[in-house]
């Protein structure tokens, strides 16, 4: 700490600063950054130098005006330098200079102020409103449930009844639905809302309203329901093509046809699905094209084209970011090694493996990890390491156990039964599936996918178990996860 250099020390003051002006916790703030919780609290307690992009992008969470950034920097160094003085001359200087120091702070104050003010009083939206609403969408995202986030719209003033603030409650609404749909319709129904409040004309209304139903659709999608998605669509739809005299150009298209392929893709209306997939791809302008080839590889999966699959993720893997987001990166990474194996091909993922496990490490989820485990399993079992993979399944069967995963714990089963089966250790395989008789009462597989472990299982307790029937039924049921209705034949 004794040998920090001014400029490092000015920057850490800086972090500190901006982070307190937002009380953000660190973990949120590193959050909004894209950095690890142990790299904030370095980079606070000087451990190790700040780089300029990280500060910048502390400054454009916070809301702070980045053209502010270099006076507040050079402030606080001369503040520095004159505070090491001890005569009477170097404290006045240091006087000046705190006070020029709270100057810069509260000229960026005032500036964030009078453009909230503006937006407010603007009845046009623009795109410089997503800039100045930063602070306004950074408390939302960082600090706000959709229950505190709706609190603030009805009972605060009128600066949260922004078309920004509308459009982060929509996308916070679509990164939440994966794993927690319930939490997803919350904001998805809080951007409806506020859509309907927002000032700039009738038209622009019906344009953002119609935008944030489609994510209304999205979420309840994700809860499985079908109907009131189905519903939410098409009244977006209508409000969408309405508001078309007021578009100032300001939403991002390509979101419509990709929620719209999601639905169509739980409804099994796969051929709907592709187009709109298609459609998506041709209205996007680079921001989302890595989530849609994500979510077409999902959908080649479905369809049972794991080549296809394939390709959709290599060319997705580049165009996402792993450092703001990992969860995003991970998904794809780790599906197109699950996809390499599939198809035979475990000698390309093997060199893949470490940058996936990095991701899960970063993460910090003990189940992206036993997820890990399991994919070295495969490639082990794919490359012919028959022993290593049997020690990697054992392991990870346990730890899908415990955490009372069965349809995870049912594949991983099958995994394992598949390279006992070639060793011919069939005895063995009938033991596999007496312990896998919980599952039949365990919730979250369904009917049909039950149907096909009953058929293995009564095959393996036989001891009649076949390499191609465990195969089959893997197969079907890697399938099924995606396509709950899709019927397995025997």
């Amino acid at each position: 700490m004794g040998k920090e250099r001014p400029a490092d020390l000015a920057a850490r003051l800086a972090m500190l600063l901006l982070r307190h002006s937002q009380r953000l916790e660190q973990g949120s703030l590193a959050g909004a950054v894209g950095i690890t919780p142990t790299q904030a609290s370095d980079f606070e307690r000087g451990r190790r130098p700040i780089p300029r992009e990280v500060l910048d992008a502390v400054a454009e969470a916070t809301g702070f005006p980045g053209s502010l950034l270099d006076p507040l920097l050079a402030a606080i160094r001369s503040f520095l330098v004159a505070g090491k003085g001890r005569s009477r001359a170097d404290r006045a200087l240091a006087e000046v200079l705190s006070l020029e120091l709270v100057g810069t702070v509260r000229e960026a104050a005032d500036l964030l102020l009078s453009t909230r003010g503006r937006a407010r009083a603007g009845s046009r939206p623009r795109a410089e409103d997503r800039a100045e609403g930063e602070a306004l969408r950074t408390c939302l995202r960082e600090r706000c449930t959709p229950a505190g986030a709706r609190l603030l719209v009805e009972e605060a003033d009128d600066e949260y009844r922004s078309w920004v603030v509308a459009e982060q409650a929509a996308l916070s609404s679509v990164a939440r639905a994966p794993n927690h749909p319930a939490e997803a319709l919350e904001w998805a129904r809080l951007a409806v809302s506020i859509a309907a409040q927002v000032p700039g004309g009738d038209a622009w209304r019906s344009r953002l309203e119609g935008w944030a139903l489609h994510f209304q659709a999205n979420a309840e999608r994700a809860c499985n329901d079908l109907p009131a998605a189905e519903a939410s669509l098409a009244r977006g739809r209508r409000l969408w093509e309405a508001g078309a005299p007021g578009n100032p150009g300001l939403l991002s298209e390509a979101w419509l046809p990709w929620i719209e392929a999601n639905l169509r893709r739980a409804q099994r209306r796969f051929a709907e699905a592709l187009q709109k997939i298609d459609e998506a791809l041709a209205l996007d302008q680079g921001e989302l094209r890595g989530q849609i080839l994500l979510s077409k590889a999902r959908l080649l999966e479905t369809m049972g084209d794991p080549e296809a699959s394939t390709a959709a993720l290599l060319a997705a893997e580049p165009l996402i970011d792993a450092h703001r987001e990992p969860r995003l990166a991970f998904g794809v990474r780790f599906n197109l090694l699950v996809d390499l194996c599939e198809l035979g091909r475990a000698a390309e993922a093997q060199p893949r493996l470490p940058a996936v496990c990095a991701l899960a490490e970063r993460m910090g989820e003990p189940l992206d990890l036993a997820r890990c485990a399991w994919l070295r399993g495969r490639i082990e079992a794919g490359s012919g390491n028959a022993a290593e993979a049997v020690l990697a399944f054992g392991d990870v069967r346990r730890e899908f156990r415990e955490h009372g995963l069965a349809y995870d714990y049912a594949l991983v089963s099958l995994d394992l039964s598949l390279v006992l089966l070639e060793l011919g250790r069939s005895a063995e395989v009938a033991a596999i599936a007496r312990e896998m008789l919980w599952i039949f009462k365990a919730q979250g597989v369904h009917r049909e996918a039950l149907a096909a472990l009953q058929v293995f299982c009564r095959a393996a307790r036989r001891e009649a178990a076949t390499v191609e029937l465990a195969r089959r039924v893997e197969r079907y049921l890697r399938r099924a996860q995606l396509d709950p209705e899709l019927a397995f034949e025997e």
